[in-house]
């Protein structure tokens, strides 16, 4: 045990004795690598941006709203981003109002939910993410829809 406790003390002193006059050379990054600036993030227009006071990191959820139905003329499918949805959907006359999502096989729009009057509560669905939906509009007049991501 003397043994080692004494090579360790010698390990030290040796290693000590050297590091005042010792000197490191600076570490410096190649001249084709741009050290980062900070964190970068992808901002709602697109581009990429450096965190900085100026531009300050998205905390917020993912916001999304989706015009499923205008002025009785259904859109095209949408892709969710995924997670809990509000739908909203009021119409003149009512005939009846379905949204509809892209079943297993790629191609089936398959019905979820129909409304055939003004919802007094609204009606909160969940959605996988990268999930297709779509309405449809039977016998309807003045018709808008409308399903709103929950932040």
């Amino acid at each position: 045990m003397r043994v080692l406790l004494r090579a360790g003390a010698i390990a030290l002193a040796c290693c000590s004795a050297g590091v005042g006059a010792q000197s490191l050379p600076q570490i410096v990054a190649p001249s084709n690598i741009v050290p980062p600036a900070g964190v970068a993030f992808t901002g709602s227009d697109g581009k990429t941006y450096i965190a900085a006071p100026a531009t300050p990191l998205p905390v917020a959820g993912k916001q999304e709203s989706a015009a499923l139905v205008n002025a009785n003329a259904p859109a095209a499918a949408v892709t969710l981003y995924g997670g809990s949805y509000v739908l909203s959907q009021l119409c003149a006359t009512y005939g009846s109002v379905a949204l509809r999502y892209r079943a297993a096989d790629g191609v089936t729009m398959t019905p979820l939910v129909t409304k055939i009057a003004a919802d007094v509560v609204a009606t909160v669905l969940q959605f996988g993410s990268g999930a297709v939906v779509d309405a449809t509009v039977t016998g309807t007049a003045g018709c808008n829809v409308t399903l709103s991501r929950i932040p």
